[in-house]
């Protein structure tokens, strides 16, 4: 779901109408549709918007998702998350045999068109969550790698990604780039590098090297890679780190500190290869605080 501020500061929310089909009425609603084969449902949301309204969006923190019955008796669900426009981007139709307006509303107004009572649940959570602006964090384990005992290098540091996690790390590449990350920073090993590659090609990211999320860096000076993560917290700058195994969970400990009851579980848990979680922070420096919390699991590959 789509929001801007309109120039007196007030929210305007993003609706689209849909013209009648010979299955369906019109109606005023939310952008969205249906995932493609084995795609992530964050991917489809942005993907979606993009074709319905023209416009490139940026994910924040996710809204309560939606389960209702549709024609035939099916069980639907469908869910949604806060989003902005990208820098420069502006809304139009693009498809005009599925939507034939884009608008951009006040709360009052999306209230008297949304067609479904359904959408303004939606509307209200948004409403809600857009109050306090955040700005994500993420912690991503390398993709899968050779194995230890595999592996006839000289140093651990160069063990690369076998083809499946080249595989993983160019499926991971759209997904991370839903978010608004300025700053991608990786332990220099080879399999964490090669992991964030093909995202930050992407995205354009400049990729920095921190010895700090290393495993050797960690096991020389483990209070390193907490001054990392508080660097990240301190710049307010959507972020995302790379590293392995054993130096994940020191990360993720320090922002289930300044996370609510609700979202320390989701940060805590172990972290597959090539998985990744979202910690949706308000505040910067002392004043940040974990509000939200998304996991994404480590994608199939191509």
């Amino acid at each position: 779901m789509v929001v801007r501020r309109g120039r007196g500061g007030e929210p305007q929310v993003l609706l689209v109408h849909r013209p009648a089909t010979p299955r369906h009425g019109r109606d005023w609603s939310w952008p969205k549709g249906k995932l493609e084969e084995g795609e992530p449902h964050a991917v489809a949301a942005v993907r979606e918007t993009l074709e319905e309204t023209g416009c490139r969006v940026l994910l924040t923190r996710p809204l309560p998702e939606l389960r209702y019955r549709v024609e035939g008796g099916r069980r639907k669900r469908v869910r949604y998350w806060l989003a902005f426009a990208a820098p420069g981007e502006v809304a139009g139709t693009p498809s005009p045999e599925e939507v034939d307006e884009v608008r951009w509303c006040s709360a009052e107004q999306a209230r008297e068109l949304l067609t479904y009572p359904h959408d303004v649940r939606v509307l209200d959570a948004a409403l809600a969550a857009a109050k306090v602006r955040t700005w994500p964090v993420l912690l991503l384990r390398h993709a899968k790698a050779v194995a230890r005992d595999r592996w006839r290098g000289a140093e651990d540091a160069d063990r690369p990604l076998l083809d499946r996690g080249h595989e993983q790390a160019h499926a991971l590449a759209p997904l991370l780039g839903c978010f608004d990350v300025r700053e991608a920073v990786t332990s220099p090993w080879a399999r964490c590098v090669q992991t964030l590659l093909p995202a930050a090609d992407t995205a354009s990211w400049r990729l920095r090297e921190d010895e700090a999320l290393s495993e050797e860096g960690f096991e020389a000076a483990p209070a390193g890679v907490g001054a990392v993560l508080d660097g990240a917290l301190a710049s307010g700058r959507g972020t995302v780190l790379c590293s392995h195994r054993p130096v994940l969970p020191v990360l993720q400990e320090r922002l289930a500190a300044v996370a609510g009851d609700g979202e320390r579980a989701l940060l805590r848990r172990k972290l597959s290869k090539g998985e990744f979680v979202v910690a949706h922070v308000a505040g910067r420096g002392a004043e940040a605080r974990v509000v939200a919390v998304e996991r994404h699991a480590p994608p199939a590959g191509r």
